[in-house]
């Protein structure tokens, strides 16, 4: 039987969300104030919401996955099926924007649809490159988080936002210290490397928390 959800258990389980969201709502202007101390400030900067904007596209389509993986978890054999699904959406979402950088889709994207000037069309193309295993990489992000949700261990998710943040953060820092390239492409690298970081401390939750289930 489930216990009855008292306000300690309510509390417990609704905070970590919580603050997971506003934690979320620095990565936006930790990247601006970054790109702009880098080289091409100016064009990166011009260039950062085109290149975000069309991945998120992707990225979006993983989102409701985590509410998808806490409603369906408790169904025979879920485990194995959505293990299958997210492969394939993660899979699907990674040739989706496979398809737009290696063509001449995303010169029609970023040129022709978005106005850029060739010298930043070349650049977003190859931030764009760089974003490529964003989409993906939330696809499985979300599979983890909703395995969490639905063991009620949702501070691991406010932890691992806050890893998430932390190497960002780290990676810009250093590109602005170092300024290896341009602002736009050095950000790319730091969040898509820290979305990696995340899902490793995302899957070191899960498996806790499975084992602390087998245990019971």
């Amino acid at each position: 039987t489930v216990p009855p959800l008292d306000g300690r258990a309510f509390t417990g389980f609704y905070l970590p969300l919580a603050l997971t969201s506003l934690l979320l709502l620095l990565v936006q202007p930790m990247g601006a104030a970054a790109i702009s101390r880098m080289p091409e400030a100016l064009a990166s900067l011009a260039a950062w919401p085109v290149v975000n904007g069309l991945l998120f596209l992707f990225r979006s389509v993983g989102y409701a996955y985590a509410e998808v993986v806490v409603a369906l978890m408790d169904e025979p054999e879920a485990d194995v099926t959505l293990r299958r699904f997210t492969l394939l959406l993660a899979v699907a979402t990674g040739l989706g924007t496979l398809a737009i950088a290696a063509t001449p889709l995303a010169q029609l994207w970023f040129g022709t649809l978005s106005g850029l000037p060739p010298r930043l069309v070349e650049l977003a193309r190859n931030a764009f490159w760089i974003g490529l295993v964003w989409a993906p990489l939330d696809v499985y992000r979300n599979y983890l988080q909703g395995r969490l949700v639905h063991a009620r261990r949702t501070r691991g998710i406010s932890e691992s936002v806050g890893v998430f943040l932390v190497v960002s953060a780290g990676l810009l820092v250093a590109g602005v210290a170092l300024q290896p390239g341009e602002g736009l492409v050095v950000a790319m690298v730091a969040f898509v490397s820290g979305t990696l970081s995340q899902i490793g401390w995302l899957a070191w939750r899960v498996a806790r928390a499975t084992a602390l289930a087998r245990s019971t």
